[in-house]
């Protein structure tokens, strides 16, 4: 649950804005609105969705940072409410209307800063997916890279070993890894993975619509990779019930539950959303969805990790202003690092991939 996943994480001093008042469209508005959402999709040639922990609200996974979040709750010294476990909890329709918007050719890349795991679990195809926190249900191998995807969480967080070792066999016959796997949850000062925070940032350079669901953008890099296709000309899509802190950058704005905006959305697009037949692995977009199987050593074959580029620098650190800023002032401060900088190793530490939060501005 996602109470247990927060209780995991290290002390943090600064949570962001918590239990902001929510705020929702009339009727009419949200119908006009989610129209012109889809009309935005049919005009575009390369659509890519941000995925936060308002998606999962309506399986009963809380969010963070909503009326009922856990954050919220912990400021008011009250236990936050959860109603499933990772393990039971189903994909909400807003994660099927993303699989079937995959399976169109309508939507061709998906970040998710979620760790629940309900996007693999949906079928949605791993080669598309970038985790940038990590999943509840994989752990990888420190020695090769291999990941294997159990059907129950793996029972640790913050990149630490799992009790567990890796089986792949090595060349000619030879004896097994043997390496030690860990989990893939970041704790706050962890640098994100290199492979899904590189990927989502070539998508995001790439696409000219991006549309974010359930998210304030509040933590970084993660949140800030929305304003990398306004950089590039596109457009953004913000659909949220809370203020953001992007809510200046977007073209659209929709407050809504985001069931429901997917519901309509998918309707305006023809499409049907799937049923959920269980939980299923897809590594590729190129390949038939297996069912997870309940055994110990349930894996998944993703793509061979390859040796990476330094990855662009993002902007670190915490930030407290006042004030709203261009998409310009936003670059010139860091949010948007220039090809030429972001190649050399000098302006781009490590430190720059660390999930950090910024708070929303006021």
């Amino acid at each position: 649950m996602s109470a247990n996943y927060a209780a995991g994480l290290s002390p943090y001093p600064d949570k962001g804005k918590c239990g902001l008042p929510e705020n929702f469209d009339p009727p009419e508005e949200l119908e006009r609105k989610v129209l012109e959402l889809a009309e935005m999709i049919r005009n575009a040639r390369n659509v890519v969705f941000h995925t936060g922990a308002g998606i999962s609200t309506s399986v009963g996974i809380p969010d963070f940072r909503g009326p009922n979040g856990v954050w919220t709750m912990e400021e008011k010294g009250l236990a936050p409410r959860f109603d499933t476990t990772f393990e039971e909890a189903r994909p909400s329709r807003t994660h099927l209307a993303l699989l079937a918007l995959q399976r169109s050719g309508s939507l061709k890349y998906l970040v998710s800063q979620n760790v629940d795991g309900l996007h693999m679990r949906s079928g949605f195809p791993r080669d598309l997916l970038s985790e940038l926190h990590g999943n509840m249900f994989v752990e990888e191998c420190i020695k090769c890279g291999k990941q294997y995807v159990r059907d129950a969480v793996v029972g640790t967080m913050g990149l630490k070993p799992t009790g567990r070792l890796c089986d792949v066999p090595k060349s000619r016959g030879l004896r097994a890894c043997r390496g030690k796997l860990r989990d893939t949850i970041l704790d706050w000062e962890d640098s994100l993975p290199d492979r899904d925070l590189n990927r989502a940032d070539e998508a995001c350079r790439s696409a000219d619509l991006a549309v974010t669901l359930g998210t304030s953008l509040q933590i970084k890099p993660s949140g800030n990779l929305p304003l990398l296709t306004k950089r590039n000309g596109g457009r953004l899509a913000i659909v949220n019930l809370q203020p953001t802190k992007h809510d200046k950058h977007a073209d659209l704005r929709i407050h809504g539950y985001v069931d429901d905006v997917m519901t309509k959305l998918m309707k305006h697009l023809g499409l049907e959303i799937p049923e959920w037949e269980g939980p299923v692995v897809r590594d590729s977009s190129e390949v038939v969805p297996e069912t997870v199987k309940r055994e110990a050593k349930t894996e998944t074959k993703p793509q061979p990790v390859t040796p990476k580029p330094e990855p662009r620098c993002h902007q670190n650190g915490t930030r407290h202003d006042n004030g709203e800023k261009t998409v310009e002032q936003e670059e010139a401060r860091g949010a948007f690092p220039s090809p030429e900088s972001a190649d050399t190793k000098q302006d781009c530490q490590p430190a720059s991939k660390r999930a950090k939060l910024e708070p929303l501005v006021a």
